[in-house]
């Protein structure tokens, strides 16, 4: 009894007792040779800013009270998104900021958001409780809602995650496949992309090549809308320079904005289409991709029909 409380005293002596509400160690071992303490069964309880208790739990912990930091094994982690999300992390090692409540995770790190189902793999992690952004510089695996059968997997170098805006970056190398019911699968790389989970949208930027069956898209960027129901992506628009190949058949323009379910391509902005000898331009150009069709500015009623509803938040 006394050695658990004076453990326990230590251990809320390291930690402010304004944000640490429970730390429950539940026995120590011989500490390293310049730690403190050190514990098997760490346990630690933040209130966050909302006032929702967020925990870090680790096999074992190092204290070290003068550098005001514990070193962790089998570390795990319960943070709050926007909202009611819980954001849960496991990693082999930790390092906790015990004033700021800053957390470091090192290798084979899994995230997993409880409410929406993604999940992120990477191999170091940082997380910054005041700012409430999450990074790492390492190459990064997203995949959702389900990780096991993913409509969605992502993969890139460097992540850059704020948890309360729900907005993140993933810095270069992009690669990602989209699957949806009712539309073919979709493949888009760049260099780089920013994810706007609010709007439900996602900016694809430079050097951005779409896949998508027999249609090849380059363009400098690609922005997606995607549904908040089942996260397929209703529409999307490539702008400043697109080029799109099809076959024998290529198209450069402005601006083309996809329709992904009608499986239908609007070209403006000078379009100009090419195949074999022909050369055809005009104002508006759609693509019928289903069915290997095109259409030019006299099918304006088609445009009215399929487009300017759908389009409408791209202009």
């Amino acid at each position: 009894m006394i050695i658990t409380a004076i453990i326990v005293a230590e251990a809320l002596i390291f930690m402010p007792s304004s944000s640490i509400k429970e730390s429950n160690p539940s026995q120590t071992v011989l500490p390293a040779s310049d730690a403190n303490l050190s514990i098997e069964g760490f346990h630690a309880v933040n209130l966050n800013q909302e006032g929702r208790k967020e925990t870090i739990d680790a096999e074992e912990a190092e204290l070290y009270r003068e550098k005001g930091f514990a070193l962790l094994k089998k570390v795990e982690a319960r943070i709050f998104g926007q909202g009611d999300d819980v954001i849960h992390i496991k990693g082999q090692e930790g390092k906790y900021y015990l004033d700021k409540k800053d957390i470091e995770f090192f290798g084979d790190i899994i995230a997993t958001s409880e409410n929406q189902g993604y999940q992120l793999k990477t191999n170091t992690l940082k997380y910054l409780d005041m700012e409430k952004l999450l990074s790492t510089d390492d190459p990064v695996w997203i995949a959702g809602p389900n990780p096991h059968n993913p409509s969605l997997e992502v993969t890139g170098v460097g992540l850059r995650a704020n948890t309360k805006t729900e907005q993140f970056s993933i810095l270069k190398e992009v690669r990602s496949r989209k699957h949806d019911v009712g539309a073919p699968s979709i493949d888009i790389d760049s260099d780089t992309v920013d994810v706007y989970s609010k709007k439900n949208e996602a900016l694809f930027k430079d050097n951005v090549v779409v896949i998508q069956k027999e249609m090849n898209l380059f363009t400098d960027n690609f922005l997606i809308n995607y549904n908040s129901r089942n996260k397929a992506i209703d529409k999307a628009k490539a702008y400043n320079q697109v080029k799109i190949v099809q076959g024998t058949r290529i198209a450069t323009c402005q601006k083309a904005f996809l329709l992904n379910r009608e499986q239908k391509m609007v070209l403006t902005g000078n379009p100009k289409v090419i195949q074999g000898n022909d050369t055809v331009t005009g104002k508006i150009v759609i693509f019928f991709m289903g069915e290997n069709k095109i259409l030019f500015d006299e099918a304006v009623g088609e445009i009215k029909g399929i487009g300017e509803e759908n389009m409408k938040d791209f202009k």
